[in-house]
Formats: structure tokens, sequence, C-alpha cells
């Protein structure tokens, strides 16, 4: 009896692995990009069925199969590929999804990155990638791979987007390059980067922006200022004033005066209505200077108070 119970075993052993590979080897040829089109389809049952196998799919945790859809050359099937595999809750899914961050793999994509609802407007793939995997539990891969690409990019479209990447990830390890952002020469990458950091609870953050005014490059210091005006900490209204007197770029002085209503509040009412009343200002900056005391009062002092 028992030498017949071992003969049993041996068969049954390598058939049950047979199978499980054979199991295997079916998913990962089950073509998804024609289930999504066959679940689309105007005939009712082809619809239904094609939705039944792709919820099977999530259902069994099936990563392969998705994985293989982010590397169709049609956007939409990779697009259905990103949003299936955040439905599958196992650590797998998310490897894949992380080798979607790579400079080289970003594409236009019509979702909301946040939302992940469809919109008119294109927005960077990696965004939406990287706020999945966010809801995912994070990825400690992510941000070094994002980090990576900052400065890669070949415009500045995608350098923002590599910035609002790393802001989604909502990752402390993202930090160091989101502080990098904030050196940028671009003020919509500070920007994005001064989001990114916000999220994150960054302390310190007016005091890495003051420094920028001293940078070397006229746009450093012009986004550093610019930026400055969502901060109301202990010197920042004096050091926008001592920008707009000394800087010798206008493009950093019009910055500072821009920045100075909401950031030093009613005390740079005086020096600014000074620098309006200065027949010696330059034109542009006594324009701007009437516009940042009405933005002050609510007042219109003319270009010749």
């Amino acid at each position: 009896m028992r030498l017949r119970e071992s003969r049993i075993r041996r068969v049954l052993l390598p058939l049950a692995s047979f199978i499980v590979s054979l199991s295997a080897s079916c998913a990962a040829e089950v073509d998804v990009e024609k289930l999504y089109t066959q679940a689309n389809s105007d005939d009712y049952e082809e619809r239904v069925e094609a939705r039944q196998k792709l919820g099977q799919l999530v259902e069994k945790g099936e990563v392969e199969p998705f994985a293989k859809g982010l590397r169709s050359p049609n956007a939409e099937t990779r697009v259905q590929s990103i949003l299936h595999l955040l439905a599958i809750q196992s650590p797998e899914s998310k490897k894949p999804l992380v080798d979607e961050l790579e400079l080289s793999r970003r594409f236009n994509v019509f979702y909301n990155p946040i939302r992940l609802v469809q919109v008119s407007t294109p927005s960077d793939s990696r965004i939406m990638v990287a706020h999945i995997l966010q809801m995912k539990g994070g990825d400690s891969r992510a941000a070094p791979i994002l980090a990576k690409s900052y400065g890669q990019e070949p415009d500045v479209g995608a350098r923002v987007a590599t910035i609002y990447a790393l802001g989604a990830l909502q990752d402390p390890g993202a930090a160091p390059a989101l502080e990098k952002g904030l050196r940028d020469a671009e003020v919509k990458v500070v920007s994005a980067a001064l989001e990114g950091l916000n999220q994150l609870r960054t302390p310190g953050l007016a005091a890495i922006l003051l420094k920028g005014l001293s940078d070397s490059s006229d746009d450093v210091r012009a986004n550093s200022a610019t930026v400055l005006a969502g901060f109301h900490d202990p010197g920042v209204g004096e050091a926008l004033l001592q920008a707009l007197q000394k800087d010798p770029s206008m493009k950093v002085r019009l910055a500072a005066l821009g920045a100075l209503p909401n950031a030093g509040g009613p005390s740079v009412f005086a020096p600014i209505l000074n620098l309006l009343k200065n027949q010696q200002t330059p034109r542009e900056l006594r324009e701007k200077a009437a516009t940042a005391l009405q933005s002050l009062t609510a007042q219109d002092f003319g270009q010749d108070a």
C-alpha cells in the first residue's frame, strides 16, 4: 500500500508542476491589447467576456500580461496596462511600473495624473505612474530613477514633469532632488519643486530660497525671489528689499518687487512708494511699483505718484 502511494506521488508531483508552469505560460501569452479592444466592442457578449477575462487576470494577480502590454507602441494600451497593474494587490505589480519611470519610457497620457480620469490635455506618463506607486504604498527604487533623469530631459516641459513626478511619489527620498530643483533656471521647475517639498512638509524652505538670492545666476536669483512671495518667514521681506535695491539684474529686481507685497506686507509700503516717487527709477520698475502698491492698498497710485 505504501509502495503504491509512493508511486502515485512520483507521478502526481511532476504533473502538478507541469500544470502550474503551463498555467503561467498561458497567462503570459494572453494578449491584453486584444482584450482591451474587445472590452469596448459593440458586441455585448464579446465586451462582457473580455472584461471578465481582464478581471480574472487582476484577481489572480497575473502581472506579466499587463507588463507585456506596457511594451505596446499604442499609448492607450500602455495606459490601460498601468491602470490594471494598479488594481493588482501584490508587490510584484510594482516592478513594471517602476520601470515606466525611466526617461526613455515617457509618453503623453490624456488622463489627469492624480484623479486618474480622462481629460483633453495630455500630461507626462511618469507623473501618473509615480502617483499610482504612491497609492500602492511606494517603492524605494522610484525616486533614484527620477532623480537620475533630472537635467537629462530634452526640454523644459519634460524637466517640469520629472519634478512633478518626484513630488507625486511623496517619498522623503525625493527631497534632495526636489531641493536641487529649487535652483533651476526655469521658474516653472522651481514652482514644481516647491510644491513637492511642501507636500513632504520639508522644513527650512525659506532659508534654501534665500540662499538662492545670492546665486551667481540671474535666473536662479529671479526665480528664488518670485517663489519667496509665498513665504512670511522672518527676514524674507528684508532680503527681497535688498535684492530690489542692490541686485545688478533688472530681472531679479522686478521679481523681488513683484514678491514684496505678499511676503513683506504693509511694512514694505513706504520703500515701494519711495521707489515710485523717485524720478531716477527706471520706467519698468516704476510700473511694477505702481502695481505692487495697488495690490497692497487696493488704490491706483499711477506712475507719477
